[in-house]
């Protein structure tokens, strides 16, 4: 009787022991999954091993795991992409990047799916960048980020994320009975371009009283205006601009050129080309 006890328990440990490690290689088994799309497309590396290139879709054993980005650019040097996501088991994690010429020019969500206590759906959004956003869902305004929805209604939803400065970026995710949908949101920093500066036009000579010989400025070569020098050439300095119809005094003449007066910031008299005057009395 004692042998039969003996060899039940034995037995029955055996079964006990098998049942253990039937149940922990069930929790080894990969049954969280993660999808990871970007533009340009990009290598994955998951905890530093390469598993791919985007787009992808792999099943893990659940728990937290290192992702890491680099995009395959020919065109230009752009910055890679790292994060650490909760992988959950019977669940998706999905991580989008948009990858731009530098890190605040980059947008991306991160998407994930968490059991919750309540059987109703929840919603929560966060923005690595703006700290602030604003949230409409399927339509209705909802708050700023951090934000979260008690319960909404499972299924189908569309997300708009705006922020002044920054491109508006719109996610489409599903909610499910249960479980908290997780946001976590990046905007792209619009580009500011620089003002082209306007050029303060140069105010053309004052034109002095006719008296004696005088000039009129009569060709441009289609310019529009003739460069006044201090000296009779190309060669000096420009003091300023007169246009066709101006009139000035003649003072002199040399080398073909005429020496005029006018009332200029640094000087009374300037020169121009005769090719570009018409000298009259």
């Amino acid at each position: 009787m004692n042998k039969i006890i003996a060899i039940s328990l034995i037995v029955l440990g055996v079964v006990s022991a098998g049942v253990g490690v039937f149940i922990w290689l069930q929790g080894k088994k990969p049954t969280a999954a993660l999808k990871v799309d970007s533009t340009p497309p990009s290598l994955v590396f998951v905890d530093n091993i390469q598993i791919g290139q985007t787009p992808i879709e792999k099943f893990f054993v659940s728990g937290e795991v290192a992702v890491k980005l680099i995009p395959n650019s020919t065109s230009s040097a752009l910055p890679s992409y790292q994060t650490k996501v909760r992988l959950t088991k019977e669940t998706y994690t999905i991580i989008k990047r948009e990858f731009g010429a530098t890190e605040s020019e980059s947008a991306g969500e991160i998407i994930t799916l968490e059991p919750q206590s309540s059987k109703t759906a929840s919603l929560a959004i966060v923005t690595a960048s703006p700290d602030s956003a604003s949230i409409t869902l399927d339509g209705l305004p909802q708050g700023f980020t951090p934000l979260l929805v008690s319960s909404v209604i499972p299924g189908d939803h569309q997300i708009v994320v705006t922020a002044p400065g920054f491109t508006e970026r719109i996610i489409s995710a599903k909610a499910v009975a249960g479980y908290k949908l997780t946001i976590n949101v990046k905007l792209a920093g619009q580009t500011q371009v620089a003002p082209i500066p306007t050029p303060t036009p140069e105010p053309s000579p004052s034109p002095v009283a006719i008296t004696g010989s005088y000039v009129t400025v009569v060709d441009t070569d289609k310019t529009g205006y003739v460069n006044v020098r201090s000296g009779p050439g190309t060669n000096f300095e420009k003091l300023g601009k007169v246009y066709p119809g101006d009139k000035f005094r003649l003072l002199g003449t040399k080398n073909n050129w005429y020496q005029l007066r006018m009332d200029l910031d640094a000087t009374d008299s300037g020169w121009i080309s005769v090719k570009y005057a018409e000298k009259s009395n």
